[in-house]
């Protein structure tokens, strides 16, 4: 049709209440809140779920109450009354064995996924435990790496936990890769990792996805970066930070470019000061430099910090070859400005080098 876009993109992303985003201001931005379900709807949900068995009739109603029509807090609580032996019979077609006001359903859907995790065998529990670990999206080459279950055991257990809905399968090509079926499921099952364990699975997940990708690391450094932050691995996560803010600036993604040398910048600053980490920290900076005149523009003040720091930091280690960048950067602050003098000695020290 005549005046409309050739093509265009629909992209949705959905987030709690609590998430904050910048996206506000955009004129190709619209918020459309999913409220929970009108009662009608979850009645509906519902006589799908448990069927129409007059058994289950009471309990519909007090389902409906304690989860106010949240859909995923309404399907976990009947997976839960399942597993506990207060529903028999099959999907659809169940019946009530106790009385509906005799139920004792936990208070948040939270609350239901980590009681569903903790009955679950030791076994399944760990593996869940170790693919959360891997993160949302599960490869399971990955998976095989850190699980220690033989592979044979590995894809009867995947198949298990598919079959109690916490994962499913996603992708067959190029690698089989399963994903949690809710990612408050996926946070759930995280959280409940014992902090010394998660540590030590997400270092040796930084190993395996090295081994595995040898050839293409620098695809996997924003995962790398993440995995060895958590890993506690602080040279292997400054390297992978600054490689991941290195690729998010040359596609212009500044902020996130910004918030991983950020973060490679404080992680230099716990480790001991070596001539070989303050170089790292001006390469940084300088980078740095790039992104923050991208977002918030060459006279800002974050601008002017950070190419400060690299300028001291090039002074610290008396590389005279590598002042340029850092005294450009003060250069295009001034003059941005409207600093005329500053920005002229400025560059005749430029020019001086």
């Amino acid at each position: 049709m005549e005046g409309l876009p050739t093509a265009a993109v629909l992209l949705a992303v959905n987030y709690r209440p609590e998430y904050r985003h910048g996206w506000g201001s955009k004129t190709y931005y619209r918020q459309l809140r999913i409220d929970p379900l009108a009662p009608e709807s979850a009645s509906e949900l519902l006589q799908g779920l448990l069927g129409d068995a007059i058994s289950v009739q009471p309990l519909k109603s007090v389902l409906i109450q304690r989860t106010e029509g949240n859909p995923l807090f309404l399907e976990e609580s009947v997976r839960t009354l399942v597993e506990t032996g207060m529903l028999a019979g099959e999907p659809g077609a169940y019946r009530l064995v106790r009385p509906a006001e005799t139920l004792q359903m936990p208070a948040t859907v939270q609350a239901i996924l980590a009681a569903r995790i903790d009955r679950l065998r030791p076994d399944l529990k760990r593996l869940l435990q170790a693919a959360a670990v891997v993160g949302k999206d599960v490869p399971v080459p990955l998976l095989e790496a850190i699980a220690e279950v033989a592979n044979d055991d590995l894809r009867n257990a995947l198949g298990e936990l598919q079959t109690a809905e916490f994962l499913y399968e996603a992708r067959l090509f190029p690698d089989l890769e399963y994903t949690f079926k809710h990612a408050l499921t996926h946070e759930v099952a995280y959280g409940g990792v014992l902090h010394e364990r998660r540590r030590a699975l997400h270092a040796a997940l930084v190993e395996a996805i090295e081994r595995l990708y040898a050839g293409r690391l620098s695809e996997q450094a924003e995962i790398l970066a993440h995995h060895a932050v958590r890993g506690g691995i602080t040279p292997k996560a400054v390297t992978y930070l600054r490689r991941a803010g290195t690729k998010a600036v040359a596609r212009s993604a500044n902020r996130e470019a910004i918030g991983f040398l950020e973060t490679a910048l404080a992680l230099l600053a716990e480790l001991p000061e070596t001539p070989a980490t303050l170089s790292e920290a001006l390469d940084i900076r300088i980078t740095l430099g790039t992104a923050l005149i991208a977002l918030h523009g060459a006279g800002a003040k974050e601008v002017e910090a950070s190419y400060t720091h690299a300028l001291d930091l090039v002074n610290r280690l008396g590389d005279a070859s590598r002042r340029f960048p850092a005294l450009w950067g003060l250069w295009f602050v001034a003059f941005s400005r409207g600093n005329y003098p500053a920005a002229q000695e400025t560059a005749g020290r430029l020019l001086e080098d």
